[in-house]
């Protein structure tokens, strides 16, 4: 795959991350096993739709026709996680929640 990384430190005292995602393409977050724990569509673009993988590329979540809203999830994403959005502009915008076994920035 052909990615770009975005790499997020854990939040203050917790395990937990959050990564704004605000253009299209592919994006990894993770590289390392993680646990997906939800996606916020903040605004959706135009013709959008997005897709959330484990780093070997096994589907997790997928939105086909992207629209503002939160999802509260739970899925394992071994390997790592990949973004994926699709849009025919630049004004998608997508926040991801995932937790990581510890602080580390791997």
């Amino acid at each position: 795959m052909n990615y770009r990384d975005i790499y997020t430190p854990a939040a203050p005292g917790s395990l937990m991350r959050c990564a704004r995602v605000a253009a299209p393409g592919l994006w990894r977050l993770a590289r390392r096993d993680c646990e997906l724990y939800s996606v916020q569509i903040v605004s959706s673009g135009s013709w959008g739709r997005a897709r959330v993988m484990t780093g070997a590329g096994r589907p997790i979540w997928c939105q086909p026709s992207t629209f503002t809203g939160s999802f509260v999830l739970g899925g394992a994403a071994e390997g790592g996680l990949i973004v994926e959005l699709v849009s025919q502009d630049v004004s998608v915008n997508v926040t991801i929640n995932y937790r990581e076994a510890d602080q580390a920035m791997v």
